[in-house]
Order: structure tokens, then C-alpha cells, then sequence
């Protein structure tokens, strides 16, 4: 998701969708950017609410973001 500064999202509750129709929401647990990652790709943790797994998921992999 270009444009969105995910850094700014740990510890804020969130609600994501991904490019292949996943939701997720709860509160983002990690970051990590891009120059640190493997491929060099910013990366987020979140805690999801619903099922209460952590999940990782690649800027490129984020459709849309809304701050709850």
C-alpha cells in the first residue's frame, strides 16, 4: 500500500484488506522496513481480533487500511 507510512500504525487498532479479499482487524503488534526485510519490502504484525493469531502481511500484499 504506497503512500501509507505503516510505521505510524504499531499499537493503533486497524482494520486491513488485502489485495485477495483476507480482512483483518485489531491492533498492529510490528513493523519492519523495507532496508531490514527480505525482500526489501515493508512488512506489519497484527493482532487480529477475530481469531486472535498474529499475521504478517507485505505493503504489497495491503489493499486498503482504516484506523478504528
Amino acid at each position: 500500500m504506497k503512500g501509507k507510512n505503516l510505521e505510524e500504525l504499531l499499537n493503533k487498532k486497524i482494520k486491513l484488506t488485502t489485495f485477495n479479499g483476507n480482512e483483518y482487524e485489531g491492533i498492529v503488534i510490528g513493523y519492519v522496513p523495507a532496508q531490514d526485510n527480505e525482500p526489501e519490502i515493508e512488512e506489519i504484525s497484527i493482532q487480529n481480533a477475530k481469531d486472535n493469531k498474529t499475521y504478517s502481511l507485505f505493503e504489497n500484499e495491503v489493499k486498503s487500511i482504516e484506523i478504528l
